[in-house]
């Protein structure tokens, strides 16, 4: 019987470290999504100030 329970006490173990790193997956790949859709806004913001310049460029040679 004790060698019953020590056997389920280790597969409780496992099973919650399991699910903490199935957590901590979930966290990083959301991050890492975050980090992404962030880049994208920044691109977007960078060819907008870069459209502004051209044009204010363009209009003081003209």
């Amino acid at each position: 019987m004790m060698m019953i329970r020590r056997a389920e006490k280790e597969l409780n173990a496992d099973e919650l470290i399991s699910r903490r790193d199935d957590t901590s997956l979930q966290g990083m790949a959301a991050t890492a999504a975050a980090v992404r859709d962030a880049e994208e806004e920044e691109d977007v913001t960078m060819k907008a100030v870069l459209s502004q310049l051209i044009d204010a460029a363009v209009s003081a040679f003209n």
